[in-house]
């Protein structure tokens, strides 16, 4: 999650995308139709991490796992390779994950 947000809006809590996305993880206010309630503000911290959280999640269910592609569709990218390249740069490079070791 930590390389989402890092991508999403480095770390700015009152980011605003040019298409609407709000927060820390960048989430669409439509979701708050969608799966929560009208009073929920995206730019209060833990909202948007259980929003941005659970959204993913939905994705990575879709996609039975698949973490490049649940990337793709969090960001509205599917089937483009920067977005999720970027997510996947950032956790091995700015978190040092390293996906050899298991």
């Amino acid at each position: 999650m930590l390389s989402v947000i890092h991508v999403e809006s480095a770390f700015r809590k009152y980011a605003v995308s040019l298409a609407g996305a709000r927060g820390y993880m960048q989430v669409m206010p439509f979701w708050v139709t969608l799966i929560g309630r009208e009073d929920h503000n995206l730019f209060h911290l833990r909202t948007n991490l259980r929003y941005g959280c659970t959204i993913l999640r939905h994705y990575l269910d879709i996609e039975k796992g698949d973490l490049f592609r649940a990337l793709g569709r969090y960001n509205g990218a599917l089937g483009k390779a920067e977005y999720p390249n970027r997510v996947l740069a950032a956790w091995r490079g700015t978190f040092g994950y390293d996906d050899r070791v298991r």
